[in-house]
């Protein structure tokens, strides 16, 4: 079993899966170690094919090295398999029996490389004979190999070895191995290894924890890259003894990627005494090297047993009573009880006695508890090593005759679909239980229950529920409903009823439609009468305008639900305007619109007379000016002036403000007339002179 886990390990190390060259030959690799130490670069490698494996015992290896990042290799040695002579020579400075078994295992290997295999097969009868020389071959293999890792004597006789002296320190050097002779079946590569030439004294140091249990501790480790089949060992009576049969290997799966424990435990121990062990592996070097050392000390872990808590009594007004059972007979290393308080069931309990209770101890009185709020109570049993094991928390009932104060709503509201949302503002009592919800068509008729939300002593919940849902039909003669709560507490005191809370029914029935009764129109105003929406929850009536049946309507005025007449002054002469009105519920619901009506403002055709005209007089030349607060490119002034007979007569004509011409005659006198290209008309203004 042993010889098996390591060729498990070697395979894992060296060895990967032939791979093959559509092309040409199959690849076959050749896989080195290396270490630095006081020597200098130790290596191992070797063939991943036993056929290669043979060509190096014949031919030899060739070693090959570059220095730090260079890629230029070259030769620094070549290694061959022992002579007969040094064979005998390594048998005879053995020092073991067990190191003089390896060399011999080796030295046979090696000469049954140089023997040619094979003879006659009957196919007829199968190939069974051909794969059991296959597989003598390959076990051969396996245990040359295994052998050259034990002992390093054993890998040097194979050629399989080389001590590079030739290096400096703190320097960096790859190296990579080849055949002398060439495979005619494979296509070798040779795998570069890399080293470091700085000692490392804690190279195969490796963590191992501990976890102590009762009677027994266990210990865990990492896998060490550089290091395979772990044996524990450990301190009896100052002699430390080997406690596994087996080296302990690490094995998984090819596509396992993740990280690779190991472990060991031991049993039967005594609890609080110390306990050495010390954790060897094997190197790729022939080694046996220690990697860890630690202390466990195994501990009690198993608690007493469990008190029953029976339940707590309010047996005085300042007392709460507390009782439990144990079952017979006690740990011989009880130690005692203690016992602890919360308010809430998995809350953070308190202890509430000053030193522990004595093993025979079955009662205990509290005078501290809290009243008003939830008392829950756990006893707790302790041995000598401080294990601890609890009861059931269970809470008191108090004695209590004062009820929760009234209630209040916050408020309700009643959606399209009929569902009621009452919310109830949350009374401060800590002890509060929850609240009974009623309901009634008519503050007059007696309330009904139809709804509870209580809390449960041992429930996990801890939020009273203030938020009740309720389901109502919307097609009722009551246009409301009404709600009523009460409040209790954990003694199920009950509180006074709450005040009425009035819920309105929501009303889906849009109001009648307002009408128009009559239009009249002034040359600056459109008068509109009107009979409102009588609908008796109405809380808007607007009346809306535009210039166009085809366009939106616009708000105008928001009117009074008493209001008959509404007088549109923000109109222009000629423009036609249109009308409607609709009146909006309480419940936001809208009537359709009122039938329009059309108002149009009229035109007289008097337009108001020029203002502020003056005549001045420079030399020869007279000037007329005045104002006009609707001039435009379509006002005309025409202007009159005196004739030789004193009569206003029609001159000329100007859409400017302002006339100048030549005196003509003595103190002539002007006036000004409006003309609109749409036929209006002014008076004739004042007339002015120059003096």
């Amino acid at each position: 079993m042993k010889s098996t886990k390591y060729i498990i390990l070697i395979i894992s190390l060296f060895f990967g899966s032939t791979k093959i060259n559509a092309q040409e030959n199959p690849i076959s690799e050749i896989k080195a170690a290396a270490r630095y130490t006081t020597n200098g670069v130790e290596l191992r490698f070797l063939p991943d094919r036993k056929k290669n494996l043979d060509l190096g015992l014949q031919g030899g290896f060739i070693l090959e090295r570059a220095e730090g990042n260079s890629e230029t290799f070259i030769e620094i040695a070549k290694t061959t398999p022992f002579s007969e002579e040094e064979w005998l020579q390594a048998l005879e400075q053995a020092e073991t029996e067990d190191e003089k078994i390896q060399i011999e295992i080796s030295q046979d290997f090696y000469i049954s490389s140089q023997e040619k295999t094979g003879g006659e097969f009957d196919f007829s009868e199968g190939i069974a004979d051909l794969k059991q020389q296959k597989a003598d071959e390959d076990f051969q293999f396996m245990v040359s190999i295994l052998t050259a890792i034990k002992n390093a004597n054993a890998a040097k006789g194979l050629g399989l070895a080389y001590i590079d002296k030739t290096v400096e320190t703190g320097k960096k050097y790859t190296y990579r191995v080849k055949l002398v002779e060439n495979s005619a079946v494979y296509e070798i590569k040779s795998i570069p290894v890399s080293v470091e030439t700085t000692l490392n004294n804690n190279q195969y140091k490796n963590k191992v924890y501990i976890k102590t249990g009762d009677t027994q501790l266990g210990f865990v480790w990492e896998d060490h890259p550089d290091l395979s089949g772990v044996d524990v060992e450990r301190e009896i009576n100052g002699v430390y003894k080997k406690l596994n049969d087996a080296p302990i290997y690490t094995v998984r799966g090819k596509t396992y990627e993740g990280v690779k424990r190991n472990g060991f435990s031991e049993d039967s121990l005594v609890n609080y005494q110390k306990y050495t062990y010390r954790f060897y592996a094997q190197t790729i070097f022939g080694e046996r090297v220690k990697f860890a050392e630690v202390t466990g000390m195994p501990r009690d872990l198993t608690p007493p047993q469990k008190p029953f808590l029976k339940q707590p009594k309010h047996a005085k007004p300042d007392e709460v009573h507390i009782e439990w059972e144990m079952n017979n007979p006690i740990e011989p290393d009880f130690k005692g009880f203690a016992i602890s308080r919360s308010d809430k069931s998995d809350g953070y309990f308190s202890l509430i006695n000053d030193k522990l209770l004595p093993s025979s101890a079955r009662k205990f009185i509290d005078k501290s508890f809290i009243e008003g709020q939830s008392n829950y109570y756990l006893v707790q049993a302790l041995d000598t090593a401080n294990n601890v094991s609890s009861s059931f928390p269970i809470s008191v009932t108090l004695i209590d005759s004062v009820p929760p104060v009234k209630p209040i709503f916050i408020d309700g509201k009643i959606d399209s679909l009929g569902v009621v949302t009452v919310n109830i503002q949350k009374n401060k009592e800590t002890d509060l239980m929850g609240y009974r919800l009623y309901r009634s068509n008519s503050p007059e008729h007696e309330f009904s229950v139809i709804k509870e939300g209580f809390l449960s002593l041992d429930s996990l919940q801890n939020e009273v529920q203030t938020v009740f849902l309720d389901t109502v039909t919307l097609k009722s003669l009551t246009p409301y409903i009404y709600y009523r709560t009460e409040a209790l507490d954990f003694n199920h005191n009950t509180s006074e009823f709450s005040e009425i809370l009035k819920v309105k029914r929501p009303d889906i029935i849009p109001p009648t439609t307002p009408v128009f009764k009559k239009v009249k129109v002034g040359e600056d105003y459109v008068n509109l009468e009107f009979a409102l929406s009588k609908s008796r929850d109405v809380k808007q009536q607007i009346l809306f305008r535009k210039l166009n049946l085809k366009d939106e309507w616009e708000q105008l005025a928001q009117l009074q639900n008493d209001q008959k007449i509404y007088v549109d002054k923000k109109v222009e002469k000629g423009t036609r305007y249109y009308y409607s009105l609709q009146a909006i519920d309480d419940s936001d619901n809208k009537s359709d619109f009122a039938v329009p009506v059309m108002g149009k403002p009229y035109d007289t055709g008097v337009r108001p007379p020029v203002e502020d005209l003056k005549v001045t007089q420079d030399k020869n030349e007279i000037t007329l000016s005045w104002k006009y607060k609707f001039h435009n490119n379509e006002t005309l002034y025409v202007i009159y002036k005196q004739n030789k007979d004193g009569n206003l007569v029609q001159y000329k004509n100007t859409r400017e403000l302002i006339f100048k011409e030549r005196l003509t005659s003595k103190s002539p006198a002007y006036a000004i007339k409006v003309v609109t290209t749409d036929g209006g008309k002014s008076k004739v203004s004042e007339t002015v002179s120059i003096n």
